[in-house]
């Protein structure tokens, strides 16, 4: 789950890393798109500003070589208004063209602002002329006062206009600088994206592949599974066939014979009158008896012990512990810690098996001198620690999943409980067993 949320989060991180690249590009080509635009603009204002006032006032010039080459009085009135008017729109184009040119031509502008005011009141007087002044002065003021004035004012004009160039080159430049930074921080986030693109797919791919060899692997252990519990479900047919054999034989051997032998006695004694050889046969059908009894008791204390049920289990794993020293002359030692009075029954079967089966195990492998069972009950657990000083194994290589072993453990899941085995060679072994107390039984 913490690789999921993990992989969720990357491509998430990733998506939105892509998302702001993608508007961050859009909104800053758009505002350099604006800002050449705004610059070329600016730049054609500008020229048609500066182009037209040297045509305006080429045009008043014109008009005034007009005026003063008509020899009538009449009509200066009207000269006099088209000038007004040419002269209006020159200060109108003046105006406008101040805010488009830069720091640099502000003075250039001024002058030429006052070299158009100059021009414009130099021509004031000329309307006053009469015809003779106009004949007389006419030609002179044309060549010495408006050709040289208007030669300065398209002079400085043309001087803004290198300006103005000069201006759009270096606007020019800041927008390919300013392009340039625009296209590293394209190529940064691009390459930032492809990072974390690139650890997100590797995430993903271990991930994947984890998850697929995990996979493989419970495949694995499901079909291993499968296969113990084939051999587990066959041991366990085999060791009942094994117990029915070993029972029948018992009745058999032991109990059908002794029964046998008894009403053979009883047939041959009621052939036979009283006497101190009737006694004797008497007594041998008791013996007989007895006998017979004592298997029974032996076969039925070997399938249940009835005292774990009558008398608890503390005295049937002592009795247990005794059976097991007075068979094989090895001495086991019990230690009994706490009351197990109240115990389910399924706790205490449990137990008093996986004791048996332990015990069983030592007696078949371990070739132990002394064997120690210790039980502790409390009010969370009954923990339960068979150990022996025998052969022991290498728990690292060896395969422990014998029948006993398997059908232990099995117990001790049944209640929830802990089952461990921990040995090694010429070092003993040691069978542990925690299992819970349930609720009921604490309080």
């Amino acid at each position: 789950m913490r690789s999921s949320w993990l992989l969720a989060l990357s491509f998430a991180a990733l998506l939105a890393l892509i998302a702001i690249h993608g508007y961050t590009a859009m909104d800053r080509a758009r505002a350099i798109h604006d800002e050449m635009v705004d610059v070329h603009e600016s730049y054609l204002r500008t020229d048609t500003f500066l182009r037209g006032i040297p045509d305006n006032m080429y045009l008043g010039g014109l008009m005034v070589r007009d005026y003063l080459l008509d020899p009538s009085s009449n009509g200066s009135s009207q000269h006099q208004q088209q000038l007004q008017a040419i002269r209006s729109s020159v200060e109108e184009q003046l105006r406008k063209l101040e805010p488009e040119v830069g720091e640099q031509a502000t003075p250039s502008l001024k002058r030429l602002r006052s070299e158009v005011k100059n021009y414009w009141d130099s021509l004031e007087p000329i309307f006053q002329w009469t015809p003779e002044q106009k004949k007389a002065f006419g030609a002179g003021f044309l060549l010495h006062d408006v050709l040289p004035r208007w030669s300065a004012v398209v002079s400085l004009a043309q001087e803004i206009t290198m300006l103005n160039e000069a201006d759009l080159r270096q606007d020019q430049r800041r927008l390919e600088a300013s392009q340039d930074k625009f296209q590293h921080f394209l190529r940064r986030m691009l390459a930032l994206a492809l990072s974390i693109g690139l650890l997100v797919a590797v995430l993903a791919i271990h991930r994947f592949v984890t998850l697929e060899n995990r996979t493989r692997q419970h495949q694995r252990e499901i079909e291993r599974a499968e296969r113990e519990l084939r051999r587990f479900s066959r041991r366990v047919v085999q060791v009942q066939e094994d117990e029915r054999k070993f029972i029948s034989r018992e009745l058999h051997d032991s109990i059908g014979q002794t029964m046998t032998a008894v009403v053979l006695e009883l047939a041959s004694l009621g052939t036979q009158p009283s006497g101190d050889d009737y006694q004797g046969r008497v007594q041998e059908i008791k013996r007989l008896n007895e006998d017979m009894l004592k298997s029974v008791r032996a076969l039925a204390m070997g399938l249940r012990p009835s005292m774990l049920d009558d008398m608890g289990l503390g005295p049937a794993l002592e009795w247990q512990g005794r059976q097991f020293s007075r068979r094989l002359g090895v001495p086991v030692t019990i230690d009994l810690a706490g009351a197990f009075d109240d115990l389910p029954d399924a706790h205490r079967t449990c137990i008093f098996r996986i004791v048996q089966e332990a015990l069983t195990n030592c007696a078949k492998h371990a070739r132990a001198k002394k064997i120690r069972v210790q039980v502790q009950y409390s009010a969370e657990a009954v923990r339960v620690s068979i150990e022996d000083d025998g052969l022991g194994f290498d728990a690292h290589t060896t395969s422990v999943n014998g029948i006993g072993l398997l059908v232990m453990q099995e117990r001790a899941q049944e209640l929830g409980g802990l089952f461990s085995i921990t040995s090694e060679k010429q070092r003993g072994t040691k069978v542990e067993l925690e299992v819970p107390v349930p609720t009921k039984v604490q309080a």
